[in-house]
């Protein structure tokens, strides 16, 4: 009897898996068609094979310290948010995402490892501005922007916007950690800095970004932080900060 495999069907169907383990010690649901729409195989792979945010994850043990409370912009899938949230001590963490259809996604994440406390937040970051913005999600969701760029986009969305210094100072946030464009790192650069001693940022698992350092390094440095290298991360560090003050 002859036997026909079709292997383009088996190429482009998942065998779902309950859990997704990134070997830093994060779970991710896996469990449907929806849950594999987001993590693509390329993502799936990189979760796997731990380089999926892997130089903010090496830093992260140095910078997050107890009594911090922490801002993460560009949440993403929550391993950084999870593993910011497990760090002993923690006072406050809030995970910003823009890509709305993330934010379920993101809530069963810390649930799945025991930090609900987290609190997520489905927002565009920007200065004093209200209203919403558009914002275009790929199929890889680590490419998604505010901007519209050549590559295809899936989805277009309208998302809230919220006005960074209003969260800085209303949650005296003393650390920021964000995996975003290069481009986007300026805003932070010209934010209402008042409370924050440490922003470590990252433009991600896209080698295609090429940070402007000059430019950014310079605006923080009239905030007083000094900038240091890690690998493809920036450190900055607020050179006059008086963790005492921030708690």
């Amino acid at each position: 009897m002859a036997c026909v495999i079709d292997l383009a069907s088996r190429r482009h169907t998942p065998r779902f898996l309950k859990l997704l383990s990134h070997p830093a010690g994060v779970s991710l649901p896996f469990y449907d068609r929806s849950d594999a729409d987001l993590i693509i195989p390329e993502i799936g792979s990189a979760i796997g094979e731990g380089t999926y945010s892997a130089e903010m994850i090496r830093l992260l043990p140095n910078v997050v310290r107890a009594g911090d409370r922490v801002l993460v912009i560009g949440a993403g899938l929550g391993v950084v948010s999870t593993l910011v949230a497990k760090t002993e001590g923690v006072a406050r963490v809030i995970a910003v995402e823009a890509n709305t259809a993330l934010i379920s996604y993101l809530n069963r994440v810390h649930d799945l490892n025991g930090v609900p406390e987290v609190e997520v937040i489905n927002a565009v970051l920007a200065e004093g501005k209200k209203g919403r913005v558009p914002f275009f999600a790929p199929r890889d969701i680590r490419t998604s922007s505010t901007l519209l760029h050549d590559h295809l986009w899936q989805q277009a969305m309208m998302v809230p916007v919220m006005d960074l210094d209003m969260l800085l100072t209303e949650e005296r946030i003393s650390l920021i950690v964000c995996e975003i464009p290069a481009a986007s790192a300026q805003l932070l650069a010209r934010a209402e800095l008042g409370s924050v001693e440490q922003i470590l940022v990252s433009s991600g698992d896209d080698s295609s970004e090429h940070w402007e350092e000059n430019e950014v390094c310079s605006l923080l440095a009239a905030q007083g932080f000094a900038a240091e290298e890690c690998g493809t991360a920036l450190l900055f560090d607020h050179a006059n900060a008086n963790p005492e003050s921030f708690r």
